[in-house]
């Protein structure tokens, strides 16, 4: 993945969200710091480039939470970009066919460019002892996708022990994630 791309979809975020201009320095800072292949190598303790996505179902209303073994909370569908992503989106469509097994889904933008995510984040990974992975920082960028109906999930059973579907509310009180509740409302009204 070029740090080009990064870098100009970190500058059109910021145009969308200009009350996050410290988080965009952050990971400015940290693609200025990481060259091409650092920042997606899993071995680097300062940090790599993640993405994924959230996903909706229009018919129920729910979204799907997998609980991630590692992590020890449920979380949605993403991953470690590598370095023949293109750019994260792909690897947030990767990710998600991946841990879920679903093929028909669609994307949900605002912006014109859907390259750009509807939340960039940062967010301290602990010590991983199951694959020895140091202690380090994600740059996680996030996506909204939709599909129609709810569906048997195929889950990653290294990674992933279950799932649930859960409605908004239930999202909104969750502690890592309620807060982007606010940001994937507007993106919510678009569908149809």
């Amino acid at each position: 993945m070029e740090k080009k791309i990064i870098k100009n979809i970190a500058s059109e975020y910021l145009k969308e969200f200009p009350n996050e201009k410290e988080k965009v320095e952050k990971l400015n800072k940290f693609l200025k710091a990481n060259n091409k292949h650092a920042m997606v190598d899993w071995n680097n303790p300062k940090g790599h480039l993640t993405a994924g996505g959230f996903l909706y179902c229009t018919t129920t209303k729910k979204f799907l939470v997998m609980f991630h073994k590692d992590l020890k909370i449920y979380s949605y569908a993403g991953g470690h970009c590598e370095e023949g992503d293109t750019n994260p989106l792909e690897r947030a469509i990767i990710e998600l066919k991946e841990e879920t097994g679903v093929q028909n889904f669609s994307l949900i933008s605002k912006n014109p460019n859907k390259h750009i995510p509807f939340d960039i984040d940062i967010h301290f990974i602990e010590y991983n002892p199951r694959v020895n992975m140091a202690e380090h920082y994600h740059y996680d960028f996030r996506y909204l996708f939709v599909v129609d109906n709810e569906f048997d999930v195929k889950i990653d059973e290294e990674e992933m022990s279950s799932y649930k579907w859960i409605g908004k509310n239930e999202l909104s009180k969750d502690v890592n994630f309620g807060k982007i509740v606010e940001k994937i409302e507007p993106l919510l009204k678009t569908v149809k």
